[in-house]
């Protein structure tokens, strides 16, 4: 079984972006606004569902606590990011 192929940075981010949009009914242009997740109501069950999907979808393994409701977006996606690149 081959390793997925690792999205670039900008497709990283619609691809996250979408991922909440459809699983948790929030509009992507909300998630661009630069809002953090806390603002967005994203809570800590979210996020860490998310970080299930990521696993199962990218196959990048994020650890409890990495992705944090303080975070925006990008924030969230330059975690994602630098897990991927270290894996």
């Amino acid at each position: 079984m081959s390793a997925p192929v690792m999205p670039t940075q900008e497709s990283l981010k619609h691809r996250v972006s979408a991922l909440i949009s459809e699983k948790f009914g929030l509009d992507e242009a909300e998630l661009a606004s630069g809002a953090t997740f806390d603002e967005l109501e994203i809570d800590s069950l979210i996020l860490v569902e998310l970080s299930l999907i990521l696993r199962k979808d990218l196959g990048i393994v994020l650890e409890e606590g990495e992705l944090k409701s303080s975070f925006t977006l990008d924030e969230a996606v330059a975690v994602i990011r630098a897990k991927a690149d270290r894996s």
